[in-house]
């Protein structure tokens, strides 16, 4: 049922309901690596649990979730013993584990896919299938069998082709991209790249056509930009060697269009126009780029900044408009020929306790034991935190309900899942300098966010990524309005209210937080 304007009542109030999740790789669609719930981590943390598989865990990343709807949060992450885990993110406990045919190198990622009020498990394998888990059970709603070779490739989970449904997103090393049905399975469109596809998707509007567009890398040394309909390249772009990197989406340079942000193995960074594919930038690093990179205002500046890591031990952080390196920690910040391979995460961590509303940047290793915190505004060392041999994708999400974010890494000695807490064992983290209002004014000027019609409006001055929540009085999620980078210009939300109470709709950014009570009589 739509809102009806006589029904309802609206007024701004302060609430402080937060993204606690992690629901794929890269936390989100667009790939942006970047969590906006506040944490509490100002000096190294300490291991909250650890979980050992028995192998070691390449994983690109866990993903978190409270999956069967029992109000504890699930880590949900994949092993090279070949099975895919949900533990309690409280106790460690296993509440199930499948086995798969092959090692689970792949992020898992978590939706409804079915509407049946519990998520789904979508992961790949490299026994060459991408599996459709039940997230209470961990039994197969679906197996997909792939053209006979490895599923390395993290799947993404997004309505593309506008039919209502859900559709799942993946490569894989048969050199094709799948776009498969998210209730039955079944392939949608396939689409031929010219070798491996090792890189996990993105998807965004990135042309402002209100179609979803489908970017990922291939190892044929190009990016593709498919339509999410047909599967049909609308752009390509040819780097100078192969492609492991994954793509990120987002207005990097203030324009009001999206760009994409890849790595290649040609040692380069790329940023590319969204609606064209033509390269804006390109920024030469000192080796390889295997990572994926990280999209957000890391130092407070108002613009937006890319964290990338590369193989010669450098975490660069470049001006998204000039590609100007802002910083770039140098060589040594891992010892003995160490190295930065994987996707960096971004997070405003220890805003609890500085309350300054600045991010910090987490970065993996290869080659050594270090799990490496910087300050985004310098990238000077805040912490180092040593765990076991090559460290893989950080994880970032509020794993026990606390209110302040964790940190999921896998590693590949000692064949452990590690979570790491604050010292402090802070509850209900905030940032002092995030209040929506001050002095009565919002801090965005020119955003507007109130009831228009049957719906709830939006008017946002410049490209932002946001999240848009409905919550019932208790607190508890109804409805995800939007989730991602939403463009310039007024938007149009319909709430989905079947009973009558009190909900509020959530708008909240990493700096912004507005809320619309709603009384539904």
């Amino acid at each position: 049922m739509g809102i009806i304007l006589a029904l309802f009542i609206f007024q701004a109030i302060p609430v402080t309901y937060a993204d606690t999740t992690w629901l794929m790789y890269g936390s989100n669609l667009e790939n942006t690596h970047y969590q906006k719930m506040v944490g509490a981590m100002a000096d190294t943390p300490y291991v909250k649990w650890s979980y050992s598989t028995g192998a070691p865990i390449e994983s690109y990343g866990a993903s978190v979730a409270d999956i069967d709807m029992d109000d504890t949060m699930e880590v949900v992450i994949g092993s090279n013993d070949r099975r895919v885990y949900c533990l309690n993110g409280i106790t460690r406990r296993v509440k199930w584990s499948y086995p798969t045919g092959g090692m689970v190198d792949a992020s898992p990622a978590l939706a409804d896919i079915d509407g049946d009020d519990t998520m789904e498990v979508i992961v790949g394998s490299k026994d060459k299938k991408v599996y459709c888990l039940n997230g209470v059970t961990g039994l197969p709603k679906w197996i997909y069998p792939t053209g006979g070779m490895i599923v390395c490739s993290s799947p993404a989970i997004a309505d593309v082709n506008g039919d209502d449904t859900l559709e799942v997103v993946i490569g894989s090393n048969d050199y094709k991209v799948y776009c498969l049905n998210g209730i039955t399975g079944k392939e949608v469109w396939i689409y031929p790249t010219g070798y491996q596809v090792w890189s996990s998707p993105a998807i965004a509007d990135v042309d402002g056509d209100d179609t979803m567009e489908v970017v990922i890398g291939s190892r044929d040394d190009t990016v593709y930009c498919l339509n999410g309909i047909t599967g049909i390249p609308e752009w390509t772009y040819a780097t100078g060697a192969p492609i492991e990197s994954s793509p990120a989406i987002a207005d990097v340079n203030g324009d009001d269009t999206l760009e994409v942000v890849i790595g290649s193995k040609d040692n380069k960074v790329y940023c590319l126009n969204g609606v064209t594919g033509l390269r804006k930038w390109s920024y030469r690093t000192g080796g390889t780029v295997n990572s994926s990179p990280a999209l957000a205002d890391v130092n407070g500046d108002d613009t937006m900044e890319v964290v990338i890591g590369s193989t010669d031990g450098k975490v660069h952080c470049l001006n998204g408009v000039t590609s100007r390196v802002k910083w770039a920690y140098p060589p040594g910040l891992f010892p003995s020929g160490g190295s930065v391979h994987r996707g960096i995460s971004v997070a405003d961590l220890d805003g609890e306790l500085s309350g300054e509303c600045k991010l910090e940047v987490l970065v993996p290793s290869h080659f050594t034991d270090s799990l490496v915190c910087l300050n985004g505004e310098n990238g000077s060392v805040l912490w180092i935190k040593q765990l076991a041999n090559d460290v893989h994708d950080i994880t970032i999400a509020d794993i026990d309900n606390d209110g302040c974010v964790e940190l999921i890494v896998g590693t590949q000695s000692g064949d452990k899942i590690w979570a790491l807490d604050d010292i402090g064992n802070r509850t209900n983290c905030k940032c002092d300098g995030s209040n929506v209002e001050e002095n009565g004014e919002p801090r965005v000027k020119g955003l507007e966010f109130r009831v228009m019609g049957e719906g709830i409006y939006l008017f946002t001055p410049n490209a932002i990524d946001i999240d848009i929540k409905l919550y019932d009085v208790c607190g508890r999620l109804q409805q995800i309005l939007y989730k991602g980078v939403l463009t310039k210009g007024g938007h149009t939300f319909i709430p989905n209210i079947e009973s009558s109470g009190i909900y509020f709709a959530v708008l909240r950014s990493h700096r912004l937080r507005q809320s619309l009570k709603i009384i539904r009589f």
